[in-house]
């Protein structure tokens, strides 16, 4: 696969998650859940990169159509998706990485659809696998006071996440889309590029850019108050 079709490829990936569907009869079965772990809160924000999108008194899993609108929103139309290729790509630009890429807009095009393809990819794989599994994959901000701990449970949303009935379990959706995002991504790859250390350096990259995301998602509420305060 041509370096430049990236883009056309993660597009094609918007048709494979059919498991969201299956999981909304299952959502609705399941209702309003009132176990949630104490030590969390599923707080209301109607921005998808910002937190969750359901109410704080307890815990109510995603249907089968909130899935596929959260994940076309995740993967492609939200502002965080563009944020989330572009710093990547201008380091590889930098960088020169690959050199068979050039410089330029050219160039710089190139590194941007292979990001975003990979982040696409992964929102596919991710999305598809939390339905199958009954997985939440919306950000819980925590209850807990102190900055170290929400710290903590901030960096720690990447591997652990929430069941169908609100007890908590290990994220395998998220980390295993991050390597089968990468490895998939290899394939449109130039030569020298497309090896497994290439890969891992993109899920380490992946998980970074995602745990930094989580600690804009849990002190959302102070560093609005900070940026709009007079």
């Amino acid at each position: 696969m041509r370096p430049d079709k990236a883009t056309v490829f993660c597009l094609i990936a918007l048709f494979l998650p059919g498991v969201p569907a299956r999981a909304q009869a299952d959502a609705s079965k399941a209702g309003v859940i009132a176990a949630q772990a104490p030590e969390a809160e599923v707080v209301h924000d109607g921005h998808p990169t910002l937190s969750t999108a359901i109410g704080p008194v307890g815990y109510q899993p995603l249907s089968g159509n909130e899935r596929w609108n959260l994940y076309l929103r995740n993967a492609f139309w939200s502002p965080g998706v563009f944020f989330r290729a572009a710093g990547p790509a201008l380091g590889a630009q930098l960088n020169n990485e690959p050199p068979a890429w050039g410089q330029g807009a050219e160039g710089y095009s190139k590194r941007f659809a292979n990001r975003f393809g990979r982040f696409a990819l992964k929102e596919t794989f991710e999305a598809a696998g939390a339905a199958a599994l009954g997985h939440e994959v919306r950000y819980v901000r925590s209850k807990r006071t102190g900055f170290l701990p929400r710290a903590a449970h901030a960096l720690s949303a990447n591997f652990v996440t929430y069941d169908r009935n609100g007890r908590r379990a290990p994220h395998v959706a998220r980390v295993g889309s991050a390597f089968a995002a990468e490895f998939t991504g290899n394939l449109w790859m130039p030569a020298g590029y497309g090896d497994a250390s290439t890969a891992l350096r993109g899920v380490g990259m992946e998980l970074g850019v995602s745990s930094g995301f989580n600690l804009i998602r849990e002190f959302a509420p102070e560093l609005k108050r900070i940026f709009t305060r007079k």
